[in-house]
């Protein structure tokens, strides 16, 4: 998938500390009102769902124009029951994909997002799988990475620490279920045409044969505009009792949810 213009805006945040001093990973969405990357980001988000073809062969089919289609069977309506609450899962979904992908290094499958039964409906299982291989032929070798990551957003509030702390919880709830995720991408991804991706993701489902490395990360975003002293308040991380392969990773910026919803206002094409 290409890199999405807005990329730009997230900027990492060094120093940032909970109470006791343990770090975490943090970044501040830093944006503006642009038109021309806000309608990138909104076209990034759409192609997550339904693929440049199918949309025109789908409204075709429906005798609908393309906005009117998107906006009735695709994408999540800001006045539907469940609709704001998908778009901010949706996004932060998305958000935490590209920070892997396209600012650390990693391949992230999309597919999650795509032709699910339901406009305002999340699939199940790890939110963002991202993955890296140890040599450039692809071949199995034990210092290969496998991550799971599990977003928890609240972008209407301002506060922090239950959004980290139900991230971090639901992280440790990964290793039981992300195998049963691996193999519904793999089966999803062929689906889709991409079987050079579901290949990628099936030597990740031969642990035991070609075992490799597993992290988990808890993943939260909120609209805490600015992170006073770089200490986030209400919160140790020792409390968090992180197990030694599990990272937290914090986004931050200002009245998020509008945010989304301007975006999601603009996938109409």
């Amino acid at each position: 998938m290409d890199k999405p213009q807005y990329i730009n805006w997230i900027v990492k945040e060094d120093g940032v500390v909970f109470e006791d001093q343990q770090p975490l990973n943090c970044y501040k969405l830093s944006y503006e009102i642009d038109d021309d990357i806000l309608d990138d980001w909104a076209l990034h988000i759409r192609r997550h769902y339904v693929t440049d073809d199918e949309l025109r062969e789908d409204s075709a089919l429906h005798r609908l124009t393309v906005e009117e289609y998107l906006r009735q069977y695709v994408i999540p309506q800001k006045g539907e029951p469940f609709g704001p609450t998908a778009r901010s899962n949706d996004i932060s979904e998305v958000l935490f994909a590209d920070l892997f992908e396209f600012i650390l290094n990693y391949e992230v499958p999309r597919c999650k997002q795509y032709n699910r039964s339901g406009k305002n409906e999340s699939e199940h299982g790890t939110d963002v799988i991202a993955y890296r291989f140890y040599t450039e032929r692809k071949e199995p070798n034990k210092n290969d990475e496998l991550v799971a990551v599990e977003v928890k957003a609240r972008l209407s509030s301002t506060e922090a620490c239950a959004t980290i702390k139900d991230s971090v919880a639901d992280s440790k709830k990964d290793e039981h279920r992300f195998s049963h995720t691996l193999d519904y991408y793999r089966k999803k991804l062929r689906s889709m045409g991409k079987s050079s991706e579901a290949a990628d993701i099936a030597r990740f489902q031969q642990k035991t044969e070609y075992p490799y490395k597993i992290s988990y990360v808890g993943a939260a975003i909120s609209s805490l505009p600015t992170i006073e002293k770089k200490v986030i308040i209400g919160i140790k991380g020792a409390d968090l009792q992180l197990k030694t392969d599990q990272s937290v990773f914090y986004i931050h910026g200002i009245d998020l949810m509008t945010l989304a919803h301007q975006v999601f206002e603009r996938c109409t094409k």
